[in-house]
C-alpha cells in the first residue's frame, strides 16, 4: 500500500486495475476482427456480473466479520472478491444478457477468453505482491524461495503466485499467437478447461487457509467443476458448430 496525496492506494487493486485495461484494450482490438454486434453491452454485462458475484462471495465466506462491520461492506477500495465468485458472475452476467438479447453465448465468450487469461495473470501477480494465495513451507529448489505469507513472515514457501502467472501467461501465448492461421478454434471451451486444470494443481502447493471438502481445498473442487464445464461447452460448441470463425 502507498499514499498519493490524500489517497491510498492498495498494491492488489492497483495491479489488479491494470489487469482491466489490458484487458478491456485487448477485447477492443480483437472486436474489429470477430465484429460481434453490441460486444461493448456484452463485456460490460460480464464485467458488471463478474464484479457483484467476486464481492458476493467473499462477503458470504466472511459473513461474521462483515456483520460486525456493516460499513465495509461497501468499501471495495480494500479489496476482499473471490476468484471464482467472480468467474461464475461473470459468465451468468454474460448468459443472461446473451438470453435477454437472443444472442450466441459462445461467440462473445471466445471474444472475451484473452481477457480472462489477462485477468487470472493479474490476479496472480497482484497475490505476489500483496502476499495472498503463498505456497506450502517447503526446502529450497527451482520452483521455492524465501517468501512471506499474508502476515509478512518468511520461510521458504513454494512460489505458487510466480507458478500461476508463469504457466497462464505461456497458455495465453501458445492460445492466442496462432489464431491467425487457425480456424473455428474452441477459444474459450480450451481457456476454461486449461485455466483450471492449472488452478487445480497449483491448489496442492498453496499455504492459505481455504475451506475445505472432503479433505480438498474448496477451489480445488471449483476448479474441476469449471473445467468440466469447459469439456461440456466444448462438445455443445462442437455439435451445434457455435465456434466463430477466427480471421
Amino acid at each position: 500500500m502507498t499514499r498519493l496525496g490524500p489517497f491510498f492506494v492498495y498494491s492488489f487493486t492497483a495491479v489488479f486495475a491494470i489487469g482491466l485495461l489490458l484487458s478491456w484494450g485487448i477485447t477492443q482490438q480483437r472486436s474489429h476482427k470477430q465484429a460481434l454486434p453490441h460486444w461493448l453491452d456484452a463485456a460490460l454485462a460480464t464485467l458488471i456480473g463478474g464484479w457483484l458475484g467476486a464481492r458476493l462471495t467473499f462477503v458470504l465466506l466472511n459473513w461474521d466479520y462483515f456483520a460486525e462491520r456493516p460499513s465495509e461492506l461497501v468499501q471495495l477500495w480494500q479489496g476482499g472478491l473471490t476468484a471464482y465468485g467472480g468467474l461464475a458472475g461473470g459468465l451468468l452476467g454474460l448468459g443472461l444478457w446473451c438470453w435477454w438479447r437472443k444472442r450466441p453465448f459462445l461467440p462473445y465468450a471466445t471474444l472475451f477468453s484473452p481477457a480472462l487469461l489477462l485477468l487470472i495473470i493479474t490476479g496472480w501477480a497482484a497475490c505476489w505482491i500483496e502476499g495472498c494465495a503463498y505456497g506450502v513451507e517447503t526446502t529450497l529448489g527451482l520452483f521455492s524461495a524465501n517468501l512471506p505469507d499474508h502476515f509478512g513472515v518468511f520461510t521458504v514457501r513454494y512460489q505458487t503466485q510466480l507458478l500461476g502467472v508463469s504457466l497462464n501467461l505461456l497458455l495465453l501465448l501458445l492460445v492466442y499467437l496462432p489464431t491467425r492461421k487457425l480456424t473455428n478454434l474452441p477459444l474459450f471451451p480450451l481457456t476454461l478447461i486449461s485455466a483450471n486444470l492449472i488452478h487445480f494443481a497449483l491448489t496442492f502447493l498453496r499455504g492459505d487457509a481455504a475451506p475445505v471438502l472432503l479433505g480438498w481445498r474448496l477451489d480445488s473442487w471449483l476448479a474441476l467443476l469449471f473445467a468440466l464445464g469447459g469439456v461440456v461447452l466444448l462438445q455443445y460448441g462442437r455439435r451445434y458448430k457455435h465456434f466463430p470463425e477466427i480471421r
